[in-house]
Protein backbone atom coordinates (compact mmCIF):
# COMPACT_ATOMS: atom_id res chain seq x y z
CA UNK A 1 0.00 0.00 0.00
CA UNK A 2 2.93 2.30 1.04
CA UNK A 3 4.75 1.74 -2.09
CA UNK A 4 1.67 1.85 -4.44
CA UNK A 5 1.45 5.50 -2.75
CA UNK A 6 4.98 6.52 -3.11
CA UNK A 7 4.89 5.72 -6.41
CA UNK A 8 1.91 7.73 -7.14
CA UNK A 9 3.81 10.72 -5.42
CA UNK A 10 6.44 10.35 -7.85
CA UNK A 11 4.84 10.08 -10.56
CA UNK A 12 2.76 13.46 -9.89
CA UNK A 13 5.89 14.92 -8.68
CA UNK A 14 7.28 14.10 -12.34
CA UNK A 15 4.14 15.56 -14.01
CA UNK A 16 4.15 18.72 -12.04
CA UNK A 17 7.57 19.10 -12.80
CA UNK A 18 6.71 18.68 -16.67
CA UNK A 19 3.61 20.77 -16.66
CA UNK A 20 6.20 23.93 -14.87
CA UNK A 21 8.74 23.27 -17.40
CA UNK A 22 5.95 23.15 -20.04
CA UNK A 23 4.71 26.44 -19.43
CA UNK A 24 8.63 27.87 -18.58
CA UNK A 25 9.01 26.22 -21.77
CA UNK A 26 6.14 27.97 -23.80
CA UNK A 27 7.16 31.30 -21.98
CA UNK A 28 10.86 30.83 -23.97
CA UNK A 29 9.61 30.07 -26.90
CA UNK A 30 6.79 32.22 -27.16
CA UNK A 31 9.37 34.71 -26.54
CA UNK A 32 11.65 33.28 -28.97
CA UNK A 33 9.11 32.10 -31.67
CA UNK A 34 7.31 36.00 -32.10
CA UNK A 35 8.34 36.85 -34.83
CA UNK A 36 11.16 35.14 -37.23
CA UNK A 37 13.24 38.39 -38.30
CA UNK A 38 11.17 41.52 -37.66
CA UNK A 39 12.55 44.15 -39.32
CA UNK A 40 14.66 45.78 -36.62
CA UNK A 41 16.28 42.65 -36.29
CA UNK A 42 18.11 42.69 -39.54
CA UNK A 43 21.35 42.80 -39.27
CA UNK A 44 23.75 44.76 -41.84
CA UNK A 45 27.09 43.66 -43.11
CA UNK A 46 29.32 45.62 -40.96
CA UNK A 47 27.93 44.32 -38.02
CA UNK A 48 28.09 40.50 -39.12
CA UNK A 49 32.03 41.05 -39.76
CA UNK A 50 32.11 42.38 -36.26
CA UNK A 51 30.73 39.46 -34.94
CA UNK A 52 32.50 37.22 -36.85
CA UNK A 53 35.57 38.79 -35.67
CA UNK A 54 34.68 37.49 -32.20
CA UNK A 55 34.92 33.86 -32.93
CA UNK A 56 38.57 33.53 -33.89
CA UNK A 57 40.18 36.32 -31.58
CA UNK A 58 42.34 33.81 -30.14
CA UNK A 59 43.49 32.04 -33.13
CA UNK A 60 44.58 35.48 -34.60
CA UNK A 61 46.13 36.07 -31.52
CA UNK A 62 48.20 33.09 -31.59
CA UNK A 63 49.11 33.66 -35.51
CA UNK A 64 50.34 36.48 -34.36
CA UNK A 65 52.50 35.70 -31.46
CA UNK A 66 54.05 33.06 -34.01
CA UNK A 67 54.89 35.37 -36.55
CA UNK A 68 56.34 37.88 -34.42
CA UNK A 69 58.76 34.85 -33.27
CA UNK A 70 59.64 33.99 -36.89
CA UNK A 71 60.29 37.48 -37.40
CA UNK A 72 62.42 38.02 -34.51
CA UNK A 73 64.73 35.40 -35.78
CA UNK A 74 64.34 34.83 -39.09
CA UNK A 75 63.79 38.63 -40.02
CA UNK A 76 61.07 37.85 -41.91
CA UNK A 77 59.39 41.13 -43.78
CA UNK A 78 56.10 40.42 -45.37
CA UNK A 79 52.27 40.49 -45.20
CA UNK A 80 49.79 37.44 -44.05
CA UNK A 81 46.35 36.90 -44.16
CA UNK A 82 44.44 34.34 -43.09
CA UNK A 83 40.90 33.70 -44.16
CA UNK A 84 38.39 30.99 -42.42
CA UNK A 85 35.53 30.13 -44.17
CA UNK A 86 35.46 32.84 -46.44
CA UNK A 87 36.02 35.44 -43.93
CA UNK A 88 39.45 37.46 -43.35
CA UNK A 89 39.92 36.64 -39.81
CA UNK A 90 43.63 37.59 -39.32
CA UNK A 91 45.64 40.29 -41.74
CA UNK A 92 48.99 41.99 -40.63
CA UNK A 93 52.06 43.22 -41.97
CA UNK A 94 56.19 42.34 -40.58
CA UNK A 95 58.88 43.74 -41.42
CA UNK A 96 60.35 46.89 -43.25
CA UNK A 97 59.23 48.27 -46.28
CA UNK A 98 62.72 49.35 -46.94
CA UNK A 99 65.30 47.84 -45.16
CA UNK A 100 67.42 50.34 -45.13
CA UNK A 101 65.90 52.66 -43.56
CA UNK A 102 63.66 51.01 -41.93
CA UNK A 103 59.84 52.30 -43.51
CA UNK A 104 57.36 49.59 -42.19
CA UNK A 105 55.56 47.63 -44.35
CA UNK A 106 51.88 48.40 -44.44
CA UNK A 107 48.97 46.02 -45.60
CA UNK A 108 49.21 48.41 -48.46
CA UNK A 109 52.36 47.54 -50.02
CA UNK A 110 52.60 46.35 -53.53
CA UNK A 111 54.35 42.89 -54.15
CA UNK A 112 55.23 41.29 -57.28
CA UNK A 113 53.66 37.65 -57.09
CA UNK A 114 56.16 35.96 -59.06
CA UNK A 115 54.87 32.84 -60.13
CA UNK A 116 51.39 33.49 -58.68
CA UNK A 117 50.76 35.37 -61.78
CA UNK A 118 50.32 32.19 -63.46
CA UNK A 119 47.27 31.48 -62.44
CA UNK A 120 46.04 35.10 -63.58
CA UNK A 121 47.36 34.09 -66.89
CA UNK A 122 45.92 30.91 -67.09
CA UNK A 123 42.43 32.95 -66.02
CA UNK A 124 42.79 35.02 -69.00
CA UNK A 125 43.04 31.96 -71.36
CA UNK A 126 39.84 30.73 -69.41
CA UNK A 127 38.00 33.58 -70.61
CA UNK A 128 38.80 33.68 -73.64
CA UNK A 129 37.95 30.11 -73.99
CA UNK A 130 34.27 30.86 -72.23
CA UNK A 131 34.00 33.52 -75.12
CA UNK A 132 34.42 31.28 -77.30
CA UNK A 133 37.74 32.91 -79.18
CA UNK A 134 40.06 29.42 -78.87
CA UNK A 135 39.94 26.03 -77.28
CA UNK A 136 42.62 24.69 -75.37
CA UNK A 137 43.60 21.73 -77.79
CA UNK A 138 44.07 24.55 -80.46
CA UNK A 139 47.37 24.40 -81.55
CA UNK A 140 49.78 27.69 -80.42
CA UNK A 141 50.87 27.93 -83.72
CA UNK A 142 47.10 28.52 -84.62
CA UNK A 143 47.84 32.32 -83.21
CA UNK A 144 51.34 32.11 -83.42
CA UNK A 145 52.33 30.98 -87.00
CA UNK A 146 55.94 32.05 -86.82
CA UNK A 147 56.95 30.22 -83.64
CA UNK A 148 59.36 27.32 -85.03
CA UNK A 149 57.82 24.16 -82.59
CA UNK A 150 54.67 22.20 -83.87
CA UNK A 151 52.27 20.05 -82.13
CA UNK A 152 52.00 22.09 -79.02
CA UNK A 153 48.65 23.23 -77.46
CA UNK A 154 47.30 25.51 -75.16
CA UNK A 155 46.39 22.94 -73.14
CA UNK A 156 50.17 21.66 -72.97
CA UNK A 157 51.39 25.15 -72.36
CA UNK A 158 48.43 25.59 -69.31
CA UNK A 159 49.75 22.14 -67.82
CA UNK A 160 53.51 22.34 -68.36
CA UNK A 161 53.82 19.36 -70.69
CA UNK A 162 55.41 21.47 -73.76
CA UNK A 163 58.81 20.52 -73.39
CA UNK A 164 59.35 24.27 -75.01
CA UNK A 165 63.18 25.72 -74.03
CA UNK A 166 63.94 27.64 -71.05
CA UNK A 167 63.65 31.43 -72.62
CA UNK A 168 65.57 32.96 -69.99
CA UNK A 169 68.39 30.83 -70.96
CA UNK A 170 67.91 32.48 -74.90
CA UNK A 171 67.65 35.84 -73.32
CA UNK A 172 71.28 35.74 -71.79
CA UNK A 173 72.51 34.51 -74.39
CA UNK A 174 71.10 35.89 -77.27
CA UNK A 175 69.71 39.44 -75.67
CA UNK A 176 71.86 42.16 -76.98
CA UNK A 177 69.82 45.43 -76.81
CA UNK A 178 69.31 47.87 -73.97
CA UNK A 179 66.10 47.28 -72.64
CA UNK A 180 64.43 44.10 -71.29
CA UNK A 181 62.96 41.89 -74.03
CA UNK A 182 58.96 41.71 -74.06
CA UNK A 183 57.05 38.83 -74.84
CA UNK A 184 57.06 39.64 -78.67
CA UNK A 185 61.26 39.25 -78.56
CA UNK A 186 61.16 35.91 -76.86
CA UNK A 187 59.08 34.72 -79.52
CA UNK A 188 60.80 36.32 -82.54
CA UNK A 189 64.48 34.98 -80.65
CA UNK A 190 62.92 31.34 -80.88
CA UNK A 191 61.73 31.76 -84.76
CA UNK A 192 65.36 33.13 -85.87
CA UNK A 193 67.40 30.55 -82.99
CA UNK A 194 65.16 27.46 -83.43
CA UNK A 195 66.31 26.11 -80.04
CA UNK A 196 65.64 22.64 -79.65
CA UNK A 197 62.72 21.80 -77.46
CA UNK A 198 63.64 19.54 -73.97
CA UNK A 199 61.32 16.54 -75.77
CA UNK A 200 58.28 15.82 -77.79
CA UNK A 201 55.28 17.61 -76.65
CA UNK A 202 52.61 15.82 -73.83
CA UNK A 203 55.45 13.17 -72.73
CA UNK A 204 56.85 14.81 -69.79
CA UNK A 205 55.77 17.00 -67.34
CA UNK A 206 58.43 19.76 -66.84
CA UNK A 207 57.64 23.42 -65.35
CA UNK A 208 57.54 25.63 -67.97
CA UNK A 209 57.99 29.63 -67.68
CA UNK A 210 57.84 29.88 -71.34
CA UNK A 211 54.34 28.46 -71.88
CA UNK A 212 53.58 30.81 -69.55
CA UNK A 213 55.36 33.36 -71.57
CA UNK A 214 53.58 32.10 -74.68
CA UNK A 215 49.93 31.85 -73.33
CA UNK A 216 49.95 35.72 -72.12
CA UNK A 217 51.29 36.24 -76.30
CA UNK A 218 48.31 34.31 -77.24
CA UNK A 219 46.38 36.27 -74.96
CA UNK A 220 47.37 39.60 -76.61
CA UNK A 221 46.89 38.19 -80.31
CA UNK A 222 43.54 36.85 -79.38
CA UNK A 223 41.87 39.37 -77.52
CA UNK A 224 44.12 42.36 -79.74
CA UNK A 225 44.60 44.40 -76.71
CA UNK A 226 47.96 44.43 -74.79
CA UNK A 227 48.16 41.68 -71.99
CA UNK A 228 48.26 44.56 -69.09
CA UNK A 229 45.21 46.49 -70.59
CA UNK A 230 43.18 42.70 -70.77
CA UNK A 231 43.64 41.88 -67.34
CA UNK A 232 42.52 45.38 -66.10
CA UNK A 233 39.45 44.91 -68.34
CA UNK A 234 38.64 41.56 -67.18
CA UNK A 235 39.54 40.72 -64.11
CA UNK A 236 41.51 43.94 -61.94
CA UNK A 237 38.52 46.03 -62.93
CA UNK A 238 35.62 43.77 -62.50
CA UNK A 239 37.25 42.22 -59.35
CA UNK A 240 37.73 45.89 -57.62
CA UNK A 241 41.49 45.35 -57.55
CA UNK A 242 42.08 48.35 -57.45
CA UNK A 243 45.98 48.15 -56.52
CA UNK A 244 47.06 45.15 -58.93
CA UNK A 245 48.28 45.81 -62.20
CA UNK A 246 50.87 44.17 -65.03
CA UNK A 247 54.34 45.15 -64.93
CA UNK A 248 55.85 47.08 -67.97
CA UNK A 249 58.94 49.07 -68.28
CA UNK A 250 57.56 51.79 -69.56
CA UNK A 251 55.89 53.00 -65.87
CA UNK A 252 57.78 54.65 -63.17
CA UNK A 253 57.36 52.86 -59.81
CA UNK A 254 53.93 53.43 -57.94
CA UNK A 255 53.28 54.49 -54.55
CA UNK A 256 53.58 51.28 -52.35
CA UNK A 257 55.22 48.90 -54.91
CA UNK A 258 58.06 47.34 -53.50
CA UNK A 259 61.91 46.14 -54.44
CA UNK A 260 63.20 42.66 -53.89
CA UNK A 261 66.04 42.32 -50.95
CA UNK A 262 68.69 39.82 -51.21
CA UNK A 263 70.95 38.74 -48.79
CA UNK A 264 74.80 39.85 -49.10
CA UNK A 265 76.50 38.58 -46.56
CA UNK A 266 75.31 39.77 -43.38
CA UNK A 267 73.04 42.90 -45.19
CA UNK A 268 70.05 42.73 -47.31
CA UNK A 269 70.54 44.76 -50.53
CA UNK A 270 68.02 45.56 -53.05
CA UNK A 271 67.82 43.16 -56.47
CA UNK A 272 68.30 45.13 -59.51
CA UNK A 273 66.39 44.57 -62.26
CA UNK A 274 67.43 42.02 -65.07
CA UNK A 275 67.49 41.04 -68.33
CA UNK A 276 64.31 38.97 -67.84
CA UNK A 277 61.91 41.57 -66.31
CA UNK A 278 60.51 42.61 -69.43
CA UNK A 279 58.22 39.09 -69.97
CA UNK A 280 55.39 38.57 -68.38
CA UNK A 281 52.99 36.03 -67.83
CA UNK A 282 55.22 34.22 -66.01
CA UNK A 283 55.23 36.80 -63.84
CA UNK A 284 54.85 39.95 -63.85
CA UNK A 285 51.59 40.76 -61.83
CA UNK A 286 51.62 42.83 -58.72
CA UNK A 287 49.32 43.08 -56.33
CA UNK A 288 48.29 43.60 -52.96
CA UNK A 289 47.31 40.98 -49.21
CA UNK A 290 43.79 42.68 -49.85
CA UNK A 291 43.44 42.80 -53.91
CA UNK A 292 44.50 38.62 -53.61
CA UNK A 293 41.59 38.25 -50.89
CA UNK A 294 39.20 39.25 -53.57
CA UNK A 295 40.73 37.10 -55.92
CA UNK A 296 40.52 34.42 -54.22
CA UNK A 297 37.22 34.95 -52.66
CA UNK A 298 35.81 35.89 -56.93
CA UNK A 299 37.26 32.22 -57.38
CA UNK A 300 35.05 30.33 -54.67
CA UNK A 301 32.29 32.07 -56.17
CA UNK A 302 32.77 31.25 -59.73
CA UNK A 303 32.66 35.10 -60.22
CA UNK A 304 34.71 35.26 -63.04
CA UNK A 305 33.96 32.07 -65.52
CA UNK A 306 31.64 28.92 -64.88
CA UNK A 307 31.83 26.40 -61.76
CA UNK A 308 32.59 23.99 -64.53
CA UNK A 309 35.40 26.02 -66.14
CA UNK A 310 36.92 26.46 -62.70
CA UNK A 311 36.49 22.63 -61.88
CA UNK A 312 38.68 21.56 -64.89
CA UNK A 313 41.55 24.35 -63.99
CA UNK A 314 41.34 23.02 -60.44
CA UNK A 315 42.08 19.01 -61.43
CA UNK A 316 45.09 17.41 -62.41
CA UNK A 317 45.75 15.21 -65.31
CA UNK A 318 47.75 12.19 -66.85
CA UNK A 319 50.21 11.66 -69.33
CA UNK A 320 50.19 8.87 -72.23
CA UNK A 321 46.98 7.95 -69.63
CA UNK A 322 49.45 6.79 -67.04
CA UNK A 323 51.04 9.09 -64.72
CA UNK A 324 49.28 11.52 -62.93
CA UNK A 325 49.83 14.62 -62.27
CA UNK A 326 48.41 16.96 -59.33
CA UNK A 327 49.01 20.39 -61.46
CA UNK A 328 45.62 22.30 -63.01
CA UNK A 329 45.62 25.68 -64.61
CA UNK A 330 48.79 27.77 -62.85
CA UNK A 331 47.75 25.83 -59.44
CA UNK A 332 49.45 23.15 -58.18
CA UNK A 333 47.21 20.53 -56.03
CA UNK A 334 47.61 18.53 -52.94
CA UNK A 335 45.70 16.90 -50.01
CA UNK A 336 45.58 17.75 -46.19
CA UNK A 337 43.35 15.15 -44.09
CA UNK A 338 41.88 14.11 -47.37
CA UNK A 339 40.94 17.14 -48.53
CA UNK A 340 41.89 19.09 -51.48
CA UNK A 341 44.11 21.85 -51.63
CA UNK A 342 45.52 24.70 -54.12
CA UNK A 343 48.46 26.24 -54.24
CA UNK A 344 51.18 28.08 -55.71
CA UNK A 345 54.36 29.49 -54.60
CA UNK A 346 55.99 32.54 -56.60
CA UNK A 347 60.15 33.17 -56.27
CA UNK A 348 61.53 36.46 -58.43
CA UNK A 349 64.10 38.96 -57.82
CA UNK A 350 64.03 38.96 -53.66
CA UNK A 351 59.76 38.38 -53.62
CA UNK A 352 58.75 35.04 -52.27
CA UNK A 353 55.03 34.68 -52.87
CA UNK A 354 52.40 31.93 -51.88
CA UNK A 355 48.59 31.09 -51.47
CA UNK A 356 47.06 27.76 -50.12
CA UNK A 357 43.78 27.72 -50.63
CA UNK A 358 41.98 24.51 -48.60
CA UNK A 359 38.74 24.78 -51.20
CA UNK A 360 36.60 22.45 -49.20
CA UNK A 361 36.38 24.88 -46.43
CA UNK A 362 36.79 28.37 -47.56
CA UNK A 363 40.29 28.71 -45.94
CA UNK A 364 43.04 30.33 -47.56
CA UNK A 365 46.71 31.72 -45.91
CA UNK A 366 48.08 34.10 -48.26
CA UNK A 367 52.02 35.16 -47.45
CA UNK A 368 53.67 37.81 -49.49
CA UNK A 369 57.84 38.34 -48.46
CA UNK A 370 59.52 40.60 -50.66
CA UNK A 371 63.16 39.47 -49.07
CA UNK A 372 65.08 35.77 -50.46
CA UNK A 373 64.56 34.22 -46.98
CA UNK A 374 62.42 30.68 -47.55
CA UNK A 375 59.76 31.49 -44.55
CA UNK A 376 56.68 31.04 -46.30
CA UNK A 377 55.95 27.67 -45.92
CA UNK A 378 57.30 27.74 -42.52
CA UNK A 379 54.75 30.23 -41.77
CA UNK A 380 52.04 28.42 -43.40
CA UNK A 381 52.36 25.41 -41.55
CA UNK A 382 52.58 26.95 -37.91
CA UNK A 383 49.14 28.40 -39.47
CA UNK A 384 47.89 24.94 -40.08
CA UNK A 385 48.25 24.16 -36.54
CA UNK A 386 46.91 26.68 -34.90
CA UNK A 387 43.92 25.67 -37.18
CA UNK A 388 44.15 22.01 -36.32
CA UNK A 389 41.04 22.33 -33.67
CA UNK A 390 38.26 24.83 -34.13
CA UNK A 391 34.94 22.31 -33.84
CA UNK A 392 33.60 23.85 -30.84
CA UNK A 393 34.21 27.75 -32.36
CA UNK A 394 32.87 26.64 -35.76
CA UNK A 395 29.78 25.33 -34.80
CA UNK A 396 28.93 28.22 -32.22
CA UNK A 397 29.66 30.27 -35.37
CA UNK A 398 27.42 28.08 -37.68
CA UNK A 399 24.36 28.25 -35.26
CA UNK A 400 24.67 32.06 -34.36
CA UNK A 401 24.69 33.15 -37.64
CA UNK A 402 22.34 30.55 -39.14
CA UNK A 403 19.53 32.90 -36.10
CA UNK A 404 21.23 35.89 -37.53
CA UNK A 405 20.98 35.45 -41.10
CA UNK A 406 17.25 33.12 -40.92
CA UNK A 407 15.98 33.24 -37.55
CA UNK A 408 16.05 31.49 -34.05
CA UNK A 409 13.74 28.52 -35.78
CA UNK A 410 16.11 28.13 -38.04
CA UNK A 411 19.16 28.31 -35.74
CA UNK A 412 17.06 26.07 -33.45
CA UNK A 413 17.08 23.58 -36.71
CA UNK A 414 20.86 23.79 -37.35
CA UNK A 415 21.64 22.93 -33.69
CA UNK A 416 19.47 19.81 -33.39
CA UNK A 417 20.50 18.39 -36.60
CA UNK A 418 24.24 19.03 -35.61
CA UNK A 419 23.42 16.86 -32.50
CA UNK A 420 21.93 14.49 -34.68
CA UNK A 421 24.91 14.16 -37.07
CA UNK A 422 27.77 14.63 -34.50
CA UNK A 423 25.99 13.26 -30.98
CA UNK A 424 27.10 15.68 -27.97
CA UNK A 425 27.52 19.08 -29.39
CA UNK A 426 29.50 21.56 -27.26
CA UNK A 427 28.83 25.24 -28.04
CA UNK A 428 30.55 28.07 -26.70
CA UNK A 429 28.74 30.73 -24.24
CA UNK A 430 31.42 32.75 -24.36
CA UNK A 431 30.23 33.84 -28.00
CA UNK A 432 26.66 33.69 -27.58
CA UNK A 433 27.03 36.58 -24.53
CA UNK A 434 29.60 38.75 -27.04
CA UNK A 435 27.33 38.36 -30.16
CA UNK A 436 24.22 39.61 -27.61
CA UNK A 437 26.63 42.76 -26.48
CA UNK A 438 27.48 43.38 -30.28
CA UNK A 439 23.45 43.68 -30.95
CA UNK A 440 22.64 45.58 -27.41
CA UNK A 441 25.75 48.17 -28.71
CA UNK A 442 23.73 48.65 -32.25
CA UNK A 443 20.41 48.78 -30.83
CA UNK A 444 19.10 45.66 -31.74
CA UNK A 445 17.67 44.31 -28.58
CA UNK A 446 15.17 41.81 -29.54
CA UNK A 447 17.52 40.07 -31.44
CA UNK A 448 20.56 40.13 -28.69
CA UNK A 449 17.91 38.88 -26.16
CA UNK A 450 16.83 35.90 -28.66
CA UNK A 451 20.54 35.47 -28.97
CA UNK A 452 20.46 34.98 -24.83
CA UNK A 453 16.91 33.37 -24.17
CA UNK A 454 18.38 30.78 -27.22
CA UNK A 455 21.71 30.24 -25.06
CA UNK A 456 19.70 30.16 -21.98
CA UNK A 457 17.11 27.10 -23.59
CA UNK A 458 19.00 24.68 -25.44
CA UNK A 459 23.02 25.24 -24.65
CA UNK A 460 22.20 25.77 -20.70
CA UNK A 461 19.29 24.67 -19.61
CA UNK A 462 18.98 21.91 -22.29
CA UNK A 463 14.80 21.53 -22.04
CA UNK A 464 14.48 19.88 -25.08
CA UNK A 465 16.53 17.29 -24.07
CA UNK A 466 15.34 16.67 -20.64
CA UNK A 467 12.20 17.03 -19.26
CA UNK A 468 10.41 18.13 -23.06
CA UNK A 469 12.10 14.95 -24.27
CA UNK A 470 9.26 12.23 -24.58
CA UNK A 471 12.11 9.12 -24.31
CA UNK A 472 13.87 11.35 -21.06
CA UNK A 473 10.09 11.12 -19.56
CA UNK A 474 9.54 7.92 -19.78
CA UNK A 475 12.35 6.69 -18.58
CA UNK A 476 11.97 8.71 -15.46
CA UNK A 477 8.75 7.07 -15.44
CA UNK A 478 10.41 3.49 -15.88
CA UNK A 479 12.63 4.93 -13.21
CA UNK A 480 10.30 5.65 -10.57
CA UNK A 481 8.97 1.74 -10.87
Amino acid sequence: MNSSRSLYIKIGLILFLFVVVSIINSSIRLRLFGANIENEEIVNSSIKNEINGIFYLEKAAQIDSTLKSITAKNHFNGNVLVAYKGNCIFKKSYGYADLNKKEELTTESIFQLASLSKQFTAMAVMILKEQGKLSYDDTVTKYIPELPYKGITIRMLLNHTSGLPNYMWLTENYWKEKNAPYNEDIIKMFEETKTPIYFSPGRRFDYSNTGYVLLASVVERVSRKRFSTFMEDEIFIPLGMENSFVYSSSFKTRKNMLKGYGIRGKRYRVIDETVNDGTVGDKGVYSTIDDLFKWDQALYANTIVSEETMNEALSGFKIRNKYNVNYGFGFRLTQRDNKKVVYHHGRWNGFRTSIYRFVEDNNTIIVLNHTSTSLNSTIIRNIEKVFSDTSATDITRDVISTIIDSGIDSGIKKYYNLKLSSGNVVLDTLKFNQTSQILTKEKNINLAEKIVLFKTMYVLGELDTNFMNEKYFLKSLSLAN
